[in-house]
């Protein structure tokens, strides 16, 4: 009986932990991206793509797992990180990203902007964006 718990238990928290994809305006050209690339992109350091276009940043406005992983991904604190945002974008440095309030509206907004990046649950991910990174 205790093993069935367990098990239970492990799927339980399997299916409910976010697999969380990185996705971007299919006109981007980089075909990866790692950690340390997306703390820079999202503490909005880094603003140009390699090809020197412009990177569009989409953030999730809800405390949801996706939003949890990928901010622990990239180590950053959502509100240190929005407290960056707000002094760059105060100084003139780089406007603070649009927050969107579900997986569907950052795919939307992201396959229709050019140089566009945000982050989704995996299962909710379509053709309509190219995906970078899955983070597990």
């Amino acid at each position: 009986m205790k093993k069935l718990v367990v098990v239970l238990f492990l799927i339980f928290i399997v299916e409910n932990y976010a697999q969380v994809s990185v996705v971007v305006n299919k006109s981007v050209g980089e075909s990866s991206v790692n950690s340390s690339k997306l703390a820079s992109i999202y503490s909005l350091s880094q603003t140009k793509w390699s090809d020197g276009s412009k990177i569009v940043v989409f953030d999730q406005s809800s405390d949801n797992d996706q939003k949890a992983s990928f901010y622990k991904f990239i180590a950053k604190e959502p509100q240190a990180l929005k407290k960056e945002w707000l002094k760059k974008q105060f100084s003139g440095e780089a406007k603070a990203p649009e927050s969107l309030s579900s997986d569907d509206e950052v795919l939307k907004k992201v396959a229709s902007t050019q140089g566009a990046i945000g982050y989704v649950k995996s299962s909710s991910v379509n053709g309509n964006v190219k995906v970078l990174l899955e983070i597990k």
